[in-house]
């Protein structure tokens, strides 16, 4: 009512003239007649409760402006590629598998389970392997079993000296002594048995000779007999007191003599050159022998050094039969679960994803984003699985950035970048989280020049308010 009453005094003071008198009158600074409603408005105003608060809008309407221009003119609005993500390990997943595969025997984690390393995983059906095992071990023990009944043959010895402790290997080193024992005495019979044959043949060539060699003498005394009688008779042909013809049965008989003494002597050149024959064999028998010997010695040794590598492997696949942790992690992704399924060679049995391994950010830039992209430019992290009212903003540095058509053929090239990550700089609340591999992320690569720092986790009333606009243009106001 009072602001009703001043305004239609001031109009009515307006249209109405008034007497100026000298009681109506006041006198302004310069000198001129200021009017009595211009007083009556100044009286008004002065105590009209609205100026104060008119005062304060205009003040703060002049103020907003001017700090809204005076902040638009000055401050500093970095360029970002938005993109998705996931935390993963450094080290990657480690995949599980088998060299030689084979059959499930039993499964003894499951999915989620946590592992220590070395911790048992699966374990296969070790039939085969044990058998393969055992049959490589009896070929080992057999080899050296020869092997001593070769060193023994070698030197000339009576029986077999085996390795000490060899007689403890159990029944298959037994049954091997046993075999080589009876070789030994058999083949060392054979070898005496050829001796003594050769040593007669030689005995019978040399009486050949002997007899040889008295036929000759024999017939050489003879021819020299009746060569003393052909003497005296000649000397009765020459005085007439004998017949010719008894001349000539003396001559003859001379012939036949000679061609005797030198069939004897042919016997006894054959004698010799079969009992020289003989005596060769008999040294032959030793040296064939020792000849076979020492290449039985070598195939065996090079056969012993290979069945002792295999068992070396074969030992090897015995104990991977029991498939295990290679480090501490979580089992992930098993592939085969049924008792009696066939594992393949190189097959992946199941996944152990690491723990308390450095965690790295991978994402995946659009191609549109890529001429934003450099190694050392700092990236802002927010996992999406948490309040975004209480998780901050977290500030990494882009470790590595690649192109991912080298590795994945795709209708369109892409880029990969990867940035560290600390568990310990996200902390809802104030309140340390943790982590598994897999969890999502989103992440905001920012490339303006700023120091790393994170964001306040001090939370108030008002700021709950504006969080979830603030959160919206983070991700909708980009330069690019």
């Amino acid at each position: 009512m009072m602001g009703k009453s001043v305004i239609s005094r001031r109009v009515s003071s307006l249209l109405a003239p008034r007497a100026e008198s000298s009681d109506h009158k006041t006198l302004t600074r310069f000198g001129s007649v200021k009017p009595e409603w211009a007083l009556d408005l100044e009286r008004e105003d002065s105590r009209s409760p609205l100026r104060g608060l008119i005062i304060a809008g205009l003040a703060t309407i002049g103020v907003a402006f001017g700090g809204f221009f005076a902040w638009a003119y000055s401050a500093n609005l970095g360029s970002a590629a938005v993109a998705m993500g996931t935390v993963i390990v450094d080290s990657k997943r480690k995949t599980i598998s088998h060299l030689e595969g084979g059959i499930l025997d039993r499964l003894l984690v499951q999915e989620g389970d946590i592992v220590k390393v070395g911790q048992p995983l699966l374990r296969l059906d070790d039939t085969k392997a044990r058998s393969d095992l055992q049959s490589l071990e009896s070929r080992r023990i057999g080899l050296i079993a020869k092997l001593a009944r070769l060193r023994a043959e070698q030197s000339g010895e009576k029986e077999i000296s085996f390795p000490e402790g060899f007689a403890d290997d159990g029944e298959n080193a037994q049954n091997a002594i046993r075999a080589e024992n009876i070789f030994f005495q058999k083949r060392l019979a054979q070898k005496l048995s050829k001796i003594d044959i050769q040593q007669k043949t030689i005995e019978q060539y040399t009486e050949q000779a002997k007899a040889s060699t008295s036929q000759i003498a024999a017939t050489d005394r003879q021819i020299e007999l009746i060569s003393e009688q052909r003497k005296a008779i000649a000397s009765l042909v020459e005085k007439g007191f004998a017949q010719k013809s008894k001349l000539t049965e003396i001559d003859t008989r001379l012939s036949q003599l000679a061609g005797d003494r030198g069939e004897y002597a042919g016997d006894k050149a054959k004698a010799e050159q079969a009992k020289a024959g003989a005596e060769f064999a008999l040294t032959g028998i030793e040296s064939d022998l020792q000849s076979e010997i020492a290449g039985e010695i070598t195939s065996s040794q090079v056969e012993l050094s290979d069945v002792q590598e295999r068992i070396v492997a074969a030992k090897d696949v015995m104990r991977r039969v029991e498939v295990r942790s290679p480090q501490d992690g979580i089992v992930a992704n098993i592939r085969l679960r049924t008792p009696g399924g066939v594992i393949a060679p190189g097959e992946a049995i199941m996944d152990i994803v690491p723990e308390n391994e450095p965690l790295v950010v991978e994402m995946k830039i659009s191609p549109r984003d890529i001429d934003s992209i450099s190694v050392g430019a700092g990236a802002q992290i927010r996992l999406t699985a948490y309040n975004q009212r209480s998780m901050a903003f977290c500030w990494m540095s882009i470790l590595l950035s690649f192109c991912a058509s080298r590795f994945w053929k795709k209708m369109f090239s892409a880029r990969m970048a990867f940035c560290a990550f600390s568990p310990s700089s996200a902390k809802p609340s104030g309140k340390l989280i943790s982590f598994s591999p897999d969890c999502s992320a989103r992440r905001r690569a920012s490339f303006a020049i700023r120091p790393m720092r994170l964001l306040s986790r001090d939370w108030r009333s008002e700021r709950a308010l504006v969080s979830p606009i603030t959160d919206s243009l983070n991700r909708a106001f980009r330069e690019d």
